[in-house]
């Protein structure tokens, strides 16, 4: 099951008990989750075809209404065709729609370059009073379900398009910023999809008789007070399924914490491609062999100051 289909079986309970939820689809029902909602609420389910800027419009009049509309497509045609609705429809006039971005990731498969959302969480990021999610497992869609129906802010909500396996979510504390490996001197600092990467490349170091801690952002803004969390790390290895240095690797550098952060993430000339998720990570330094080769060499150097 993705974490969309998972949303959209989440969202249709909530609903039962929620007159507010209304669901839009931009053609992508079958795909994104957003089907499970359909069946069991089709008085409240919008079919907008493949639309996505009057879309995103007609959520934000819907909203002006009362109504709780959650927007779903894929991350791609909802923060690169629909930017300018968004920013002026939700954000500038702050209107709580939420936005479902299911297969928001650089790993597109066979959809290729068109389908890939490398950069979304850097738009969003710069726009004010949007709230952003980045779940890794249903615990995280939980939360950010719970708080987006709460919220008076527009919501960014961040879902890959790979299947979670049950038996990975985060046996941890559900809280927005949490310890998926316990604290470290050296901790990988993570969200998304970009978390299983870390515990892929953690096992891998262990088994080198190295050790490093993952905290996981299951939400990046508004992010908590983080300092106390890391106080102590010496180094951050920021890895993210999103062009390097661009999303929470700035919001770490931003904070001006007394650590190395090194910044772990597609780079600035990868555009897309068309392939199977472990060789354009294995290409890319992004399988947990890569990662774990990166990480170690650090390791073994001195710190820098």
């Amino acid at each position: 099951m993705t974490l969309g289909e998972y949303a959209g079986r989440r969202l249709a309970q909530l609903a039962d008990s929620d007159p507010r939820v209304f669901v839009l689809d931009g053609d992508l029902a079958d795909s994104d989750g957003a089907s499970h909602f359909a069946q069991k609420h089709p008085d409240r389910f919008l079919m907008a075809g493949i639309a996505e800027q009057n879309m995103v419009s007609v959520a934000a009049g819907m909203a002006a209404a009362g109504m709780k509309p959650f927007v779903f497509s894929f991350g791609a045609f909802l923060s690169f065709r629909a930017y300018d609705q968004i920013r002026v429809c939700l954000s500038q006039a702050r209107q709580p729609v939420v936005l479902m971005a299911s297969h928001a990731t650089g790993l597109a498969g066979r959809n290729g370059k068109t389908h890939a959302s490398l950069n979304d969480l850097a738009l969003m990021l710069s726009l004010p009073h949007i709230e952003i999610w980045t779940p890794v497992d249903s615990y995280d869609i939980d939360l950010a379900l719970d708080a987006s129906l709460r919220t008076a802010n527009p919501v960014y909500i961040r879902m890959p398009r790979a299947p979670f396996p049950a038996s990975e979510r985060l046996q941890s504390r559900l809280e927005i910023v949490r310890w998926a490996l316990p604290k470290q001197p050296n901790v990988i600092l993570s969200h998304g999809l970009a978390t299983r990467w870390a515990l892929e490349a953690a096992r891998i170091l262990q088994q080198r008789g190295m050790s490093v801690g993952i905290l996981h952002f299951a939400r990046l803004k508004p992010l908590p007070s983080i300092g106390r969390l890391l106080s102590g790390v010496i180094r951050g290895f920021v890895v993210e399924d999103h062009v390097e240095g661009c999303a929470l690797s700035t919001i770490i550098n931003a904070l001006q914490l007394p650590m190395q952060t090194i910044s772990l993430g597609w780079p600035a000339i990868f555009d897309g491609k068309s392939g199977h998720d472990t060789k354009l990570r294995d290409h890319f330094n992004l399988s947990g062999e890569k990662l774990a080769e990166i990480i170690a060499a650090h390791l073994n150097q001195p710190q820098q100051c």
